[in-house]
């Protein structure tokens, strides 16, 4: 099973190192925070509960994040992973991370309308892609 989820991206971190504890290369990581708040099929509404969630990278696939900006909307595809230790306290603490494995920039309506203005050179067999979020309009819900 595939886990992906789609997004607009709100912060992208920098890389960072953590040191191996026994002498080896270090580990690398980079998170990033994805808008994943789902929106009205039919309304377009923003759904009222956020979901913020933060993911992160790692290894080569930090270098990955440089090719998104702020606002791009992505799909990402993704591992959980769990971990489990014990603290100084001889307490059992345990840990959840989401690592990424694919990061892939999803098309808007209005880049697929912009191509398509353009005179085709080649038939077209683009997918038409669905804008996310979809716009949402004011409603004039008073009374009089």
């Amino acid at each position: 099973m595939v886990n992906q989820i789609t997004g607009r991206l709100v912060a992208i971190g920098q890389s960072q190192e953590i040191p191996s504890k026994n002498g080896g290369n270090p580990f690398v990581k980079r998170e990033f925070i994805l808008d994943a708040t789902t929106h009205d099929p039919y309304t377009g509404e923003r759904s009222q509960y956020e979901n913020i969630l933060p993911l992160e990278v790692s290894g080569d696939k930090c270098a990955e994040l440089d090719q998104f900006r702020i606002g791009d909307v992505v799909t990402v595809s993704f591992a959980l992973q769990g971990r489990e230790w014990t603290n100084q306290d001889g307490h059992v603490k345990r840990m959840v991370s989401i690592r990424c494995y694919r990061l892939e920039a999803r098309k808007s309506i209005q880049q697929t309308t912009q191509q398509s203005a353009q005179p085709p050179t080649q038939p077209m067999r683009q997918p038409v892609y669905q804008q996310f979020p979809p716009p949402v309009e004011p409603k004039d819900d008073l009374p009089f």
